[in-house]
């Protein structure tokens, strides 16, 4: 996990923000996986899991549907992914959408670049005014 994550998330809750998970690996992954990071358990940051039981990640149904499980209308969501055809297929959904652009990640071209919303750190996803 990188070291911005964690901060941003526990900020975005505090705000009265809810965060999901939605992963390509098995929700019981997740949990093992936030459940014993390098930040130990942070399980109790997030509000759900979905995995690809509820739709693969580059279909905008999927969305759809996650939005539809937690009573949220798309428009106010944000997807955040490494992955330009996820990206898209959540657009498709209506759902706001960064790319995350960090190290190991695969790279964008340039049309990907000047087309998303790119950034390389959680510190960078402002909360909603509080005014």
């Amino acid at each position: 996990i990188f070291e911005d994550v964690v901060p941003a998330i526990r900020k975005w809750r505090e705000a009265g923000m809810k965060v999901y998970i939605y992963s390509s690996g098995s929700i019981e992954a997740q949990k093992l996986l936030f459940g014993y990071s390098t930040e130990g358990d942070i399980l109790e940051l997030f509000d759900g899991h979905f995995d690809t039981k509820i739709g693969p990640k580059v279909e905008s149904e999927s969305y759809r549907r996650i939005a539809a499980s937690i009573g949220c209308a798309t428009n106010n969501i944000l997807f955040l992914t490494d992955v330009p055809r996820e990206a898209n297929a959540a657009e498709e959904a209506d759902t706001h959408v960064a790319v995350v652009i960090r190290p190991g990640n695969a790279g964008l071209t340039d049309d990907e670049k000047s087309y998303y919303s790119l950034i390389s750190s959680f510190t960078e996803l402002f909360l909603p005014s509080s005014t």
